[in-house]
């Protein structure tokens, strides 16, 4: 079956949605036809949005074997509702990743979700999460199907030949819990250096990876708390990055900042880490929609420990790929590491686990079969 897929999220531009997105797109390729309407960055986005209507009528033109439609998130299927863009009577799914559903935005819950709702065919949740807000939201259980996003596996699993070095830290002696994302104030990571690591022991080091810009637009300040809160959210501003950044001056809290990192330093760091930690907390209004990172961490058979919330349950199953704890409570997650410290966990079989369940072919045919659902 014929697919135009409609993304706002793909590379050059890195990410989990855009690697989703470029996973999807490239695999579906393989399996059957497939077009594309991408925003590659080689235009402003506010053209690529403006053109789009145009775009949409031309390809289905050029292309009437196209059957379905699939819009990559939440806001790609606002935009495409109210651009009025004609489908000419094509079928459309959208994915939906969590805070496209919860986003606190009165207009958005108010108008534009039901509108979304009522005008595209399907959805498809990337977590069983998603799927329970889209219910509280009234979507049609008819509408809904979950496909789980996948991960890669690495080229170089150990990836130990490089000369990549943090100062304070040494590889071979310490232990390494890591942290690797954006730093907004669901991920948790502030919290976990300020509640959790100074209840450990001086061998353990939490390195933080990831992008730590805390600079914000000339108008940010003359905003409203609200407002800032939604503008941080619709953007995606790193807004736990200054106290981040703050515990990591405490020599107590033993955090490190290292910044963005390429995918070969970030694998470095992920082998010589004894855990890999998603420490979420609970954000009105927010949600971690999967999981990914702590796939990544299971697929290079590290031992993942990660809040018991949200789409992370559908990505990290206790016991099976990595251990769920107890969100906001930091005795449970010092009493885990020591634990864990103190044995021998199964990471071959967590990877194993990983591997089979969560690939990117799995993603593809999960999708394929809910688009023939609309034929």
């Amino acid at each position: 079956m014929a697919v135009l897929f409609i993304t706002h999220k793909y590379p050059p531009s890195t990410g989990g949605m855009e690697n989703q997105s470029f996973q999807l797109i490239s695999g579906y390729s393989l399996i059957n036809e497939s077009y594309t309407i991408i925003y590659d960055g080689r235009e402003s986005i506010v053209s690529f949005f403006i053109k789009l209507r145009y775009r949409v009528h031309k390809m289905l033109k050029l292309h009437p074997e196209i059957k379905i439609i699939h819009l990559n998130d939440g806001l790609m299927a606002a935009f495409f509702i109210l651009l009025r863009v004609n489908g000419s009577g094509r079928k459309t799914v959208a994915t939906l990743h969590g805070l496209d559903v919860v986003f606190p935005l009165s207009i958005y819950q108010k108008k534009i979700l039901p509108l979304i709702v009522r005008q595209i065919d399907s959805f498809i949740c990337v977590s069983k999460a998603t799927k329970t807000e889209c219910l509280k939201r009234n979507f049609p259980i008819e509408k809904l199907f979950v496909v789980h996003n996948g991960v890669t596996p690495p080229i170089d699993t150990e990836a130990k030949n490089i000369d990549f070095k943090i100062s304070g830290i040494n590889f071979e002696k310490d232990k390494i819990i890591l942290a690797i994302g954006r730093p907004v104030k669901r991920k948790g990571f502030s919290w976990f250096a300020k509640e959790v690591m100074p209840l450990l022991s001086d061998e353990y080091k939490f390195i933080h990876v990831g992008n730590i810009n805390t600079k914000v637009p000339f108008f940010y300040p003359f905003l409203s708390k609200r407002i800032q809160r939604l503008f941080d959210q619709f953007t995606g501003r790193a807004d736990d990055a200054e106290n981040l950044l703050n515990e990591s001056l405490f020599p107590a809290n033993r955090t490190f900042l290292v910044g963005k990192l390429s995918d070969r330093q970030r694998d470095f760091c992920i082998s010589k880490a004894s855990f890999l930690v998603m420490p979420n907390i609970q954000q009105a209004g927010d949600m971690e929609g999967f999981g990914l990172v702590a796939l990544e961490g299971a697929i290079m058979g590290k031992i993942v420990l990660a809040s018991e919330i949200e789409g992370i349950t559908d990505a990290i199953q206790n016991n099976k790929n990595g251990y769920l704890l107890p969100s906001a409570e930091p005795a449970s997650w010092v009493k885990k590491i020591v634990q864990l410290e103190n044995t021998q966990p199964a990471s071959i079989e967590f990877r194993d686990f990983t591997i089979q369940n969560y690939s990117w072919s799995k993603m593809v045919s999960g999708y394929s079969k809910v688009f023939q659902t609309l034929e």
